[in-house]
């Protein structure tokens, strides 16, 4: 007979478990040569924009331009997009990818609570919460964007890391992130009296403490209903990515795993 600990043992390693696919996720694949040329290339321009910007400006723009390099890094060595994991989980029920956008939103919601809750900046600067109206333009553009995402491929994050890696189809796509953004500006007066609800912060009813776990319990569900929707469905595993062999040589030149 299955005591009471071994029970709630098993049920926490099922649902620390990988989900069920169709089948098992195949070896990925040899990356191919160091491309050396563009990488130098890319590394002193890099390097001149921040020396540039640093004697320049000073130090708050060029950390915040080292920041927006790093997450440029981030995101091209771990080919990391927000309309491929929605779609493989429509479309086919794999919600891995949502599983780990579910751990980025966490681990964000957690280090902003930290940085906001105790006021700690950088540079003489008090981080502060920034609230906007839930409202009709917000629904409206929403839509737009979910089926600009699909026609175009890629979401602001995975056009981004494609046009850094080379990939010159989706420079369409990202053409089309800038004509919106510059339409949306210049007819701003346009869209922004649209009817809409008063912003609500969390933090000033329930705390900082409240509101990070009132979010960490939502993503917890959304765990938790993409892996029962996995488990029903058992889709196809996600593709593998090329990748370097060794993990020294995966921390230089990924693809590095969600």
């Amino acid at each position: 007979m299955t005591t009471a600990p071994q029970a709630e043992a098993a049920k926490t390693a099922a649902l620390l478990s990988p989900s069920p696919t169709s089948a098992p996720r195949p070896e990925a694949p040899a990356a191919p040569p160091v491309r050396r040329v563009p990488l130098a290339v890319s590394g002193l321009l890099a390097a001149a924009l921040t020396a540039y910007v640093w004697s320049a400006h000073g130090a708050k723009p060029g950390v915040l331009l080292l920041l927006g390099l790093g997450l440029g890094i981030a995101l091209f060595h771990s080919r990391f997009g927000f309309t491929s994991a929605w779609r493989q989980l429509v479309a086919v029920g794999n919600g891995t990818g949502l599983r780990a956008h579910t751990l980025l939103l966490g681990t964000t919601a957690t280090l902003f609570a930290l940085l906001i809750g105790t006021g700690t900046g950088l540079f003489g600067s008090v981080p502060a919460p920034s609230a906007e109206p839930l409202g009709l333009g917000l629904l409206i553009g929403s839509f737009v964007f979910a089926i600009g995402m699909q026609l175009g491929g890629a979401c602001a994050s995975g056009t981004l890391f494609a046009v850094g890696s080379g990939q010159t189809s989706i420079v369409l796509t990202l053409g089309g992130f800038i004509a919106g953004a510059t339409l949306a500006a210049w007819q701003f007066d346009l869209w922004k009296d649209l009817p809409a609800l008063e912003p609500v912060v969390m933090a000033d009813h329930i705390g900082w403490f409240g509101s990070w776990a009132v979010t960490i319990l939502a993503l917890a569900a959304i765990v938790l209903v993409s892996r029962a929707v996995q488990a029903r469905r058992t889709p196809p595993p996600i593709g593998p990515v090329p990748s370097a062999r060794g993990a020294a040589a995966r921390v230089l030149r990924g693809s590095w795993p969600l």
